[in-house]
């Protein structure tokens, strides 16, 4: 079988953000035209103790909990996924995020990774860590990492619906202190 007759797959980050939507709607665009899969990562954080007393359980080891997140995942995370009739899975591991979706990317033999970016950077960054800055380290696939342009999903949020699948980036102009002075567009995702 020639490569351009394989099956092409893409593994992109999900976790219920608007990143993360952001992020899977590049994905199912992206798929259409290459008839892609699409598998839907999402990992589960080791817990951690700190503030949890000795009886309480941290919430990602409650299987009601666990239950609840695969619910979340199936019928509102990746809606659109469903909606838009591409192939596609969905995989809950147990792991440092980047990690999984590396993993995952590596066995699925993924031609390209997704992940949606918070925009933290400098000292937040830092000390919460990034991960969409530590899967560019870890994952031995192309990696692309799409920022969520935020005025437009607050927008979203308040009026209680997801991005449109057809919905354009938005394009601004700016000036650069050039020599020539002459403005740039920039294509914000």
């Amino acid at each position: 079988m020639s490569a351009s007759h394989q099956k092409k797959t893409i593994v992109v980050g999900v976790d219920g953000s608007d990143q993360a939507t952001a992020a899977l709607d590049w994905a199912i665009r992206l798929a259409g035209p290459l008839s892609a899969e699409i598998v839907a990562v999402f990992a589960v954080s080791p817990p951690s103790y700190f503030g949890y007393g000795y009886e309480t359980v941290p919430p990602s080891l409650d299987p009601k909990w666990r239950a609840q997140v695969h619910s979340d995942m199936e019928q509102i995370w990746c809606r659109a996924l469903r909606e838009s009739g591409l192939p596609h899975r969905m995989v809950i591991e147990d792991g440092r995020p980047a990690r999984v979706i590396a993993d995952v990317a590596y066995r699925e033999d993924a031609d390209l990774v997704v992940v949606g970016r918070r925009g933290r950077g400098g000292i937040v960054e830092l000390l919460l860590g990034s991960v969409s800055h530590e899967l560019t380290h870890q994952c031995d696939r192309p990696v692309m990492v799409v920022s969520c342009n935020k005025l437009a999903a607050k927008g979203r949020a308040a009026a209680g619906r997801p991005r449109p699948l057809g919905a354009r980036p938005v394009r601004r102009q700016t000036s650069h202190s050039r020599s020539d002075a002459e403005p740039r567009r920039r294509l914000l995702l």
